[in-house]
């Protein structure tokens, strides 16, 4: 009884001691399982979460949507379309493309959907333009007005003769004018305060799809890309950072006997030492320097040297040329717009140009050159075209040579009577300084060019083209015979050879020449086999059977032609400014067949831009007109003879206004123009204002537009400091 008492004791408290923990125990397991399947759930779901995120951002990237696979793709078109903005597909952008130079396209799948819009493609601002935006520009209107009333019946300026032009080297004048009179100041009060009115600063709609403008964020904050510029104009190429460093320093700044590298320190002690140069050259040449040059030099001279006086170093991939070892070779260029020497060499350059362009073989264009050759008569001769190239004229000129050369040319005598408007030793002075203080930065790098003259630089072309120039007079002459046109455009050169009637001795007279071409002072000119048909500069020369030259335009393969489209930020005039292009074609070509074939491709071509045929066509034919009138009329023109004209009077006022496609339009500022300065409601008009002894000389108004920052801007590459990760510095131990 007492053992039967005993289990049921134990029964009703659950069982044992013992069996309660294992029970317990169980309980407490279960449950950490349960939690773990919780957590290990919601990880799961979390980490498909991402993935699908991930994933639909990369299509997104790809493609510029993300379909939902749930639906028909009809389904998902539709949703597409209806999210997409009307100037997406009604002027759809076909012709994409870019030049991908990295190793493997790593670049994203859409990169083209950018890049392929050009470098001139603006960007609309996010918002429409305010009135703080212009208060400089307002600022300026108001100054512009007083002082219209200022000098209002003032007398002209005393003539200029045409041989001694102005100096373009001049600071703007900080002069204020007095307040025009209350009639005039009330008015152009009004029309500031209904401009400002007008000008709310709203939020705007973007000229850009999501998928584009989060790929140009992308674009502006990498460090892992360069977007760089191609040669004579082929488009934008996309290449690693690494690579493109890898290029300049190898190709170009590492080579001993072109640049040598300074250390910062050495750098800022060489840019100092010109600034002193240049400030004892201005005390020299105090009296013969032209006042508003000199103060130009002196005042940016100096603005420079406290803000970065280094030129930036930077490169052009020449796709028109053959690849070696899986690269295209570079051009090297330096953009010295901050540079310790920029003003200085805007001066030589301004001094050279008159000497530059009475050169014998010199051409301005390729225009000029079809003017001088298509009067050439060749029936009865044989002859041939045949082209020379410079390889790398301006970092191959001897800097010791050219300048003794320049020095000798400068100071004769025949010289200084054809050109009376430059003091050698001023001039030869101060080419010296520009063309031995060429001191670069390349990111964190810093370097002074050895030798030659950097592209990129005011003076480079006059100072290098001078300099073959000089040579030219002494070889030319000698091959009168065998030579009956030669020109040259800085390094590219032209020329129409007389064959001898026995094939040795021509030969042996052509192998000679390009002998010659190459014995000055170091510099290489490469020859192609002459010809009876190539091409030069943009066109193609062919000496017919008749003896008579024709020419066509020539357009290179790599060309992505990346005209303008019409949703990028620009004015609407830059397209009537587009169609100069059907000038060209109509100068260059010497078949009216053939430029109706190419006018037709820049047609198509701007069709695949996303220009609607309804607006182009207009302009298409309006260009074409002016074009064939322009040409008549400039054939017919006799060159006028050199008078003194007299300086024209302003008859304008200019409003700036940086533009915004969804600003109010040019048409209603010249009407806010009209109401509130011309002629205001029961008010006299403008032009009966008294302004001391005259009336007010000015009613009308040009609106002038300025632009926002283009893909170009955003993608620069010349300042390699805005890339955040590896300095180029880390690259030099392994080079």
């Amino acid at each position: 009884v007492s053992r039967w008492k005993k289990r049921k004791r134990s029964a009703s408290t659950g069982g044992s001691r013992a069996s309660q923990a294992r029970w317990k125990k169980k309980l407490r397991k279960s449950a950490e399982l349960q939690q773990a399947l919780a957590e290990e759930t919601a990880r799961a779901t979390n980490q498909e979460a991402q993935a699908e995120l991930v994933l639909s951002q990369r299509v997104k990237e790809a493609f510029g949507f993300d379909p939902d696979p749930t639906y028909t793709a009809f389904h998902n078109a539709t949703i597409q379309l209806g999210l997409t903005p009307y100037w997406a597909y009604h002027q759809k952008v076909k012709n994409l493309a870019f030049h991908d130079l990295t190793k493997d396209q790593s670049l994203p799948p859409a990169t083209a959907t950018v890049l392929g819009l050009g470098t001139k493609f603006i960007e609309a601002p996010s918002k429409t333009t305010s009135a703080r935006d212009m208060e400089s520009n307002l600022a300026r209107l108001y100054r512009d007005v007083s002082l219209a009333a200022f000098f209002a019946g003032a007398e002209e300026k005393p003539a200029t003769t045409s041989d001694e032009p102005p100096t373009k080297l001049r600071l703007p004048s900080p002069w204020q004018p007095p307040a025009p009179p209350q009639a005039i100041y009330s008015r152009v009060m009004s029309f500031i305060q209904a401009v400002e009115r007008s000008l709310r600063g709203r939020a705007a709609w973007p000229n850009l799809l999501p998928h584009q403008e989060a790929l140009l964020s992308f674009f502006k904050e990498t460090s892992d890309y360069v977007f760089a510029n191609s040669d004579k104009g082929l488009g934008i190429c996309g290449i690693e950072f690494a690579s493109y460093v890898e290029d300049a320093l190898r190709n170009h700044l590492l080579v001993e006997t072109d640049y040598r590298r300074l250390t910062e320190e050495q750098a800022w002690d060489r840019a100092r030492e010109v600034h002193k140069s240049i400030l004892h050259w201005l005390r020299t040449y105090d009296r013969k320097l032209n006042g508003k040059a000199a103060a130009y030099i002196a005042e940016k001279t100096q603005e420079n040297l406290e803000k970065d006086p280094f030129g930036k170093f930077y490169t052009l991939y020449k796709l028109h040329k053959k690849p070696v070892n899986g690269k295209y070779p570079t051009r090297p260029v330096c953009s010295d717009c901050a540079s310790i020497t920029h003003a200085l060499g805007k001066w030589v350059d301004e001094q050279l140009q008159p000497i530059f362009r009475a050169q014998r073989t010199y051409i301005k264009n390729s225009i000029a050159l079809k003017r001088e050759i298509v009067k050439l008569d060749l029936r009865g001769k044989r002859c041939s075209l045949f082209k020379y190239d410079a390889v790398a004229m301006y970092v191959n000129i001897n800097t010791d040579a050219c300048l003794d050369e320049l020095s000798k040319y400068l100071r004769c005598p025949t010289t200084r009577r054809r050109f009376p408007h430059y003091d050698p030793d001023m001039l030869l002075e101060a080419i010296e300084i520009v063309m031995r203080n060429n001191i670069m930065s390349f990111g964190d790098c810093f370097f002074l060019q050895l030798c030659g003259v950097a592209m990129g630089i005011s003076p480079a072309p006059p100072i290098a083209s001078i300099f073959y120039a000089i040579y030219e007079d002494i070889m030319l002459p000698k091959w009168k015979h065998c030579l009956l046109f030669v020109r040259r455009f800085i390094d590219d050169g032209f020329g129409i050879w007389i064959h001898d009637d026995d094939a040795a001795t021509d030969e042996a007279n052509w192998v000679k020449f390009q002998e010659e071409l190459n014995a000055f002072h170091g510099l290489t000119w490469e020859a192609e086999e002459r010809t009876l048909s190539m091409d030069y500069m943009d066109m193609i020369v062919t000496i017919g059977e008749d003896g008579k030259i024709t020419t066509d335009l020539f357009e290179k393969e790599m060309n992505l032609y990346q005209y303008l489209p019409p949703n990028s930020g620009h004015p609407p005039g830059v397209m009537t400014g587009l169609m100069g292009g059907v000038l060209r074609i109509l100068q260059l070509c010497s078949s009216r067949k053939d430029a109706d074939r190419h006018i037709c491709n820049f047609y198509r071509r701007l069709l695949d831009r996303g220009h609607p045929p309804a607006s182009l066509l207009p302009l298409f034919d309006r260009a074409v007109s002016n074009a064939e009138t322009y040409i008549a009329n400039s054939s017919t023109v006799v060159k006028k003879t050199s008078t003194p004209v007299q300086q024209q009077k302003r008859d304008t006022i200019y409003f700036h206004i940086p533009y915004h496609p969804q600003d109010p339009r040019a048409k209603q500022w010249q009407e806010l123009w009209q109401q509130h300065m011309v002629q205001p409601r029961n008010k006299p008009h403008i032009s009966r204002i008294k302004c001391g002894n005259a009336t007010f000389p000015i009613e009308k108004m040009t609106v002038c537009y300025s632009r926002h920052h283009n893909l170009g801007n955003y993608l620069s590459y010349r300042k390699l400091d805005r890339f955040k990760g590896r300095t180029v510095s880390s690259f030099l131990p392994r080079l």
